[in-house]
Order: structure tokens, then C-alpha cells, then sequence
């Protein structure tokens, strides 16, 4: 069977997806009232942060972190306005427009070359057992 090789297209991918799973599990911190609901909090947990350190394996942690975090913030933020009738600010929505700005320009002034950070995620994820579970599923 072939093997998946994470690339740095991929690693954006799950970037992007881990960010939109925080969006989900930072609302159900605010929302859940019973343990269906925090379990489904304390997964979604996991899956987002399984992604990103996953992810920063080939990314740089400084730049992925932001983009990851960013996506979630924005993400939260027109979630809270729509769906939960939060108060609409133009000054909320300035302020998360120059945020995504600020996380574009990062992106896209990144190097993705192996720095000291990714060297200390890939050990803390070696550690952690999550490359054996990277391994199995790449071989599936």
C-alpha cells in the first residue's frame, strides 16, 4: 500500500480543519450543560489539537499556531453573531478582518523550512505515542 507523505499542502490542510474543529469545541465550552456534550467538547479537543501537532511536523509552530488560532477566533466570533445572536459590532468585524490580515501576511512571509520548534513538536509528539498512530494510519 502506499504511504502518505505529509506536505506542506496537507499540513495547511489539517491547519484549516483542527481550526474549524476549535470553532466548534470553544463554543461547546460556553454551551455544554451535560456530559454528552462535554464529551463531545473534550473530542473535539483532541482532534484539533491532533491535527496541529500533527501539522507543525512540517510547518513552522510560530506561523501554523497563528493561522490555527486565527481560524478560530474568526471563526467563534461570526459563530457567537449568527447563530447564538451575540450584539453585531463593526468594531468586532474591523478587528477580526485585521486579524485574518495579520494572519495571511504571516503565511505567506513563512519559510517552510525545519526549525528549533518543529524539531520540539515532532519530539513531544514521538513522545506522546502520536507518531505510532500517524504510522498505522498512513500504512491503512
Amino acid at each position: 500500500m502506499k504511504q502518505l507523505k505529509l506536505t506542506p499542502n496537507l499540513a495547511w490542510g489539517l491547519v484549516l480543519f483542527g481550526g474549524i474543529i476549535e470553532c466548534f469545541w470553544a463554543s461547546g465550552l460556553k454551551y455544554a450543560d451535560n456530559l454528552f456534550f462535554y464529551t463531545l467538547t473534550g473530542i473535539g479537543i483532541l482532534i484539533s489539537f491532533f491535527a496541529m501537532i500533527v501539522a507543525v511536523r512540517v510547518l513552522e509552530v510560530g506561523i501554523a499556531y497563528s493561522v490555527f488560532v486565527g481560524i478560530g477566533t474568526a471563526g467563534i466570533t461570526i459563530a457567537e453573531i449568527l447563530i447564538f445572536g451575540e450584539e453585531f459590532s463593526l468594531l468586532k468585524v474591523l478587528f477580526i478582518v485585521l486579524l485574518l490580515i495579520g494572519v495571511m501576511g504571516l503565511k505567506l512571509s513563512s519559510k517552510e523550512v525545519q526549525s528549533q520548534e518543529e524539531k520540539l513538536a515532532g519530539d513531544i509528539s514521538q513522545n506522546l505515542g502520536l507518531d505510532e498512530i500517524v504510522e498505522v494510519g498512513e500504512r491503512k
